[in-house]
């Protein structure tokens, strides 16, 4: 998973040897300071800071290696599948620059020489609306929770959601968060299930499928927000309500309220109206997806044509129209091996959207395509996931490995699930 490129690759894409010595507030800094400091930084997910020459040096053997095996900055999809637009992934000429400067022997430089990283990548240019948890959740399970809340929506008039961030209370707990909003006629079902539970919020592992709601987006450690694609946006009616599905994962370590809170970018008109769905078979939720104990290579896959289906995208979209699809994610659980999402012509020809060829449940990450993908009345969607259930690739729980059994689908973290989600227009 996210190899490395190779050293020749690296030589190749590096800068002029004859530009002058590099040095680290100048050439290096910056770049640790974009790739690396949204998660390596106090009271983050990471497990050290990576903010200044003191910290390189004292964690450069294990930033190196992450580094240099392609785990870190995270970014699992092939970088040749699609084109993706700026995102956390070390470019080829940037390991370069930190290879020279390490043969060149690590020079400090000026700190008057710092300039960040121009055009910073899956940043909210603009907040229109703070929206905060209405009470803090202290998690009591160890490691891992889900809890999901309610927050409610504050317009009478439609909105066009363009850009999103979550802002989490406490850093170090959310491992990752899916945010919806809820069609208001299906509001109330979920709000029993939160007058359920007595606590703030309440244990939950479902999310809305087709005409429930919308995904607005996926947070994940380092994330800063995102504006969407130019001219688009998902729009909100009167009466719907956020839904926060949050997993926190305390790893063992100090546990503390958290209050998070989503910013959002709004607009009262959009050009194209958006819709983010999440594609999966209907009989993988009916426990039609049976993963055998230790085998592997199990791979499930779902075909879909979602043009005559559009209005279950969004009740805005017309069916029988194409798409455009702009971005996308996958999830999967533990026990992912590999994920893959693409488009299947009319004419049996392919094109790649999203190809993880080694899943980590980790990183979790959404994906902008540069050129969004037209789909045709008659193309396919497919969704693919492979998994690994041998005894070599099973979970650690309580410091033992897990026996292997038969998987199937299931919302908590030991089941399994193959989901890909789409952000389209019409």
């Amino acid at each position: 998973m996210r190899r490395a490129l190779p050293l020749l690759l690296l030589a190749a894409c590096a800068p002029d040897p004859t530009a002058g010595t590099l040095t680290w507030h100048r050439d290096v800094a910056p770049i640790v300071e974009r790739k690396c400091g949204t998660c390596h930084e106090a009271g983050g997910v990471a497990p050290f800071t990576l903010k200044t020459l003191a910290d390189w040096s004292t964690y450069e053997a294990a930033s190196l290696s992450a580094i240099r095996e392609g785990r870190m900055p995270p970014f699992p999809a092939r970088q040749d599948c699609a084109e993706y637009a700026p995102t956390q992934a070390l470019l080829p000429d940037q390991r370069a620059v930190i290879e020279r400067w390490l043969a060149e022997g690590r020079l400090e430089g000026s700190k008057d020489d710092f300039t960040p990283l121009p055009q910073p990548p899956d940043k909210l240019t603009r907040v229109d609306v703070s929206l905060p948890m209405k009470t803090p959740f202290t998690p009591t399970k160890s490691p891992d929770e889900y809890r999901c809340f309610l927050i409610d929506w504050p317009f009478t008039e439609p909105r066009y959601i363009t850009g999103y961030e979550l802002r989490p209370g406490q850093k170090a707990l959310v491992h990752h968060a899916d945010l919806f909003f809820l069609s208001p006629s299906f509001v109330a079902e979920w709000e029993r299930r939160d007058a359920a539970d007595p606590g703030p919020g309440w244990e939950c592992y479902d999310i809305p499928f087709g005409r429930e709601g919308s995904w607005i987006g996926t947070y994940v450690p380092g994330m800063r927000g995102v504006d969407f694609p130019e001219g688009t946006g998902l729009r909100v009616p009167p009466g719907a309500k956020v839904y926060i599905q949050m997993h926190y994962n305390s790893g063992g370590g100090e546990v503390g309220p958290d209050l998070s809170t989503l910013d959002l970018r709004l607009e009262t008109r959009v050009k194209h109206i958006a819709g983010v769905q999440a594609l999966s078979d209907p009989k993988w939720l009916s426990r039609q997806m049976r993963i055998p104990a230790g085998k592997k290579d199990v791979t499930h896959t779902f075909d879909i044509d979602p043009t005559p289906l559009a209005s279950i995208i969004s009740e805005d979209f017309v069916d029988g129209r194409p798409l455009k699809l702009y971005a996308t994610t996958m999830h999967m659980h533990q026990l992912g091996q590999s994920t893959k999402l693409e488009v299947i012509r009319a004419d049996g020809s392919r094109t790649c959207a999203v190809d993880i060829p080694t899943w980590d449940f980790h990183w979790q990450l959404a994906y902008t395509l540069k050129t969004p993908i037209t789909i045709n009345p008659g193309d396919q969607v497919s969704v693919s996931c492979t998994f690994d259930n041998t005894a070599e690739n099973q979970p650690v729980v309580n410091g033992a490995r897990v026996t292997p059994k038969d998987r199937n689908w299931g919302a908590r973290t030991e089941d399994e699930m193959c989901v890909g989600g789409v952000f389209v227009t019409q």
